[in-house]
């Protein structure tokens, strides 16, 4: 019988996201050596692979996936491994940084169990899956109801669950979801159970089709930080992870600052500054600064871009948790006030 085979997969179509593709596969390398990693990047030039000499354990496949864009290549890339003979794929979204060996997390599971992420906190809470909306809404019979939405920024997928992969991309090239990524740019502003890739497969493993399939959800700061914007990492989340171990994966959903437009000092109004300043103290950057003479790369980037968020990360002495909670306190006050201000309001008026 031989041996059971592993590859981790990662992949980027957007040149422009190279530096965080660098701090995934640097982190990568420092913590789990030797773990081969599959990488799917068109756009590696000369300096790219001088710089990946330096990663023997990854293997890169320079032309890219078939109607391959952003998040939707997933299943197609997926497939492509399992193809090829191996039994497990690991994915890691590109914005990910790795604090640890991830083997933990996945040796030792079951054939049939199939890993994702517990979705990011939104103070909303309007993407709950609440009774398998996202199942209902593609037309598919609900077999079980999961207690959040999952991210696919880390999945664990086996032989076992090729006719997920295959009905997951199917989904994903139906003309509806496809005139919807390609029309409206503004997520929030898609019909919820066609938002993203993450959505579809919400909604398939939600469905009877797929309900045997065991799943294990990789959940917020025991396991992964979901750092998008004022909508991630909370107080108590970052308070766990300073008594803890902390996360194996930190993930810059939102804003990304490799890509971002540091406005001057609340140039574009307090609001905006205040939001930014918080993406200047993300624990993703702060992280990341770990490599920055490593990455081989423009790393303007991973600095301190305002005088406030500055003066965050000295007090806190550049902790990729500390930097951050002052903001984080003030927001989750903020998000309890107007809980208690619209509860107040229905009481009053009886609204529901």
């Amino acid at each position: 019988m031989r041996p059971f085979q592993s590859i981790i997969c990662v992949n980027e179509d957007r040149e422009a996201w190279e530096p965080s593709l660098r701090v995934v596969l640097a982190s990568l390398g420092l913590h789990c050596p030797g773990r081969a990693i599959s990488l799917f990047y068109p756009f590696a030039n000369q300096a790219f692979l001088r710089w990946l000499t330096g990663y023997p354990q990854v293997r890169l496949q320079a032309e890219g996936l078939r109607n391959g864009y952003g998040w939707n290549v997933k299943p197609q890339a997926i497939m492509r491994l399992l193809d090829a003979g191996f039994d497990e794929v690991i994915w890691i979204d590109s914005d990910m940084f790795v604090t640890r060996d991830i083997r933990p997390l996945f040796d030792g599971l079951d054939e049939a169990v199939f890993v994702a992420t517990e979705q990011t906190c939104a103070l909303d809470r309007s993407d709950h899956d609440g009774a398998g909306r996202r199942a209902e809404l593609w037309q598919l019979s609900v077999g079980r109801v999961l207690p959040s939405t999952l991210n696919s920024g880390v999945l664990r997928v086996t032989r076992r669950h090729y006719p997920l992969l295959k009905r997951w991309w199917e989904l994903l090239q139906t003309d509806e979801y496809q005139r919807w990524q390609r029309n409206e740019k503004d997520m929030r502003k898609r019909p919820i159970h066609m938002q993203g890739d993450q959505d579809v497969l919400t909604a398939l493993l939600t469905s009877t089709e797929f309900a045997d399939i065991p799943l294990k959800t990789l959940r917020r700061s025991k396991h992964i930080v979901q750092f998008d914007g004022v909508w991630g990492y909370t107080t108590g989340e970052r308070l766990r992870n300073l008594l803890g171990d902390g996360p194996t994966f930190i993930h810059c959903m939102g804003t990304k600052p490799w890509v971002a437009r540091w406005n001057s000092e609340r140039g574009n109004g307090l609001i905006e500054y205040l939001k930014m300043v918080y993406v200047d103290v993300s624990p993703y950057t702060l992280s990341s600064a770990k490599f920055k003479e490593h990455l081989g790369c423009d790393t303007n980037w991973i600095g301190a871009h305002y005088k406030f968020s500055a003066i965050l990360r000295s007090l806190a002495m550049q902790h990729p948790v500390l930097a951050g909670l002052p903001m984080a306190v003030f927001l989750d006050i903020a998000w309890i006030v107007k809980r208690v201000h619209d509860l107040m309001f229905r009481q009053t008026f009886g609204t529901k």
